[in-house]
């Protein structure tokens, strides 16, 4: 018997969002998806996804204030209509939407990212202020690691720390599989266009705050011209002009062993299970998904030595941390010379945090 609503907000376009949502999937509720006013229209095969659950999108309206306007009385509307049981919010970074949100709190759990609450990232001016509204009257708040838990604390001190619970969420199963020789040459000649001996894979978006000109200088260093090593960089929501001041002092029709790429995130798989090592820098992060996903592919990961990579990499084991960008080309090397050693741990696991997750809308909500 169906026992009531839930109310589901999130920008479905999001690779993040499918495994999470699905684990709502078997509750037994209408389940509603509010998709991101966004103006960015879902493709069939994203709504394929979720046949389960009531997808809502909102029209398409060309100017952002309008756009603003619509989505917080629709939102309105449809918490009068149907008065949901449960309201989950993933990314609490929603503006006036979290004015209203915030008056049906007890029933809302948000499910922060880094840029909610760090203000290193995007947690600042009206932004914050919004966040804050809506975190302070939420039941719960979750987050992936501690770090997180202690960086949100220290944003909002108004928090109570007991509301606050780490859920990772896991790792997709496609993503430990693992492939032979003969697989891996044939992914490399489909995907490069050549069976490269080694792969790096420069993993992050292109924009500043990920280094990638730090990156592609050590690698020139010791591979230019190498015809048996190559790096893909990934162009996905790349900043243009840090893009072509890169391009103007590399030169990258040069450089043909560095293969730029737009990998959607069901391609990533096949891109990890070929690489030896993905690079990840960052001077501040939580735990990226996408080294989450590198460790269950055992691909080395290249990444800085800050304190929530602690929780999942081990240096020289299955990652080389670097204290400096100095050290890039030593990493490089490492990798290529030393074997992966894998390390258990459950916040790979998406099933136990799947019931983590249930478990924690049980004892706080009866859901």
């Amino acid at each position: 018997m169906k026992k009531g609503n839930i109310l589901i907000l999130a920008d479905l376009n999001s690779p993040l969002m499918k495994p999470r949502i699905l684990m709502l999937r078997d509750l037994s509720y209408h389940k509603y998806i509010l998709h991101n006013a966004n103006n960015l229209s879902l493709e069939d095969s994203t709504l394929a996804d979720y046949a389960d659950f009531k997808v809502l999108e909102h029209p398409r309206i060309s100017s952002p204030r309008m756009r603003y306007f619509y989505s917080f009385f629709y939102t309105f509307y449809l918490l009068l209509r149907l008065r949901p049981k449960l309201i989950v919010v993933h990314w609490a970074s929603r503006l006036y939407q979290n004015l209203l949100l915030a008056l049906w709190g007890k029933r809302v759990i948000v499910h922060t990212m880094g840029g909610d609450i760090n203000t290193q990232e995007d947690c600042y001016g009206k932004k914050k202020f919004f966040t804050g509204v809506l975190l302070k009257e939420a039941r719960i708040i979750t987050g992936k690691t501690d770090v997180m838990k202690e960086i949100a604390r220290k944003n909002f001190p108004f928090l109570n720390e007991d509301k606050i619970k780490i859920i990772s969420w896991g790792v997709e199963k496609r993503f430990f599989k693992q492939l032979d020789r003969g697989q891996k040459e044939k992914e490399k000649i489909e995907l490069l266009g050549k069976n490269y001996q080694n792969v790096f894979f420069s993993i992050r978006t292109f924009k500043r705050v990920h280094f990638h000109k730090e990156i592609i200088k050590a690698f020139l260093e010791s591979y230019k011209n190498n015809d048996e090593v190559c790096l893909v960089v990934s162009l996905l929501f790349k900043e243009q002009d840090y893009f072509e001041e890169c391009d103007r002092e590399f030169n990258f029709q040069e450089n043909k062993n560095i293969i730029f790429v737009k990998i959607n995130h069901n391609d990533m798989p096949r891109y990890l299970h070929i690489s030896n090592a993905i690079l990840s820098l960052k001077l501040f992060d939580g735990i990226s998904q996408s080294i989450m996903e590198a460790l269950c592919a055992g691909v080395f990961v290249i990444a800085s030595e800050i304190k929530n990579h602690a929780m999942l990499l081990s240096h020289q084991q299955n990652a080389y941390l670097l204290k400096d960008f100095s050290e890039l080309n030593e990493a490089f090397l490492y990798c290529l010379s030393h074997k992966f050693k894998k390390i258990e741990s459950l916040m790979l696991d998406s099933n136990l945090q799947k019931q983590r997750y249930l478990q924690i809308l049980k004892e706080n909500f009866n859901v």
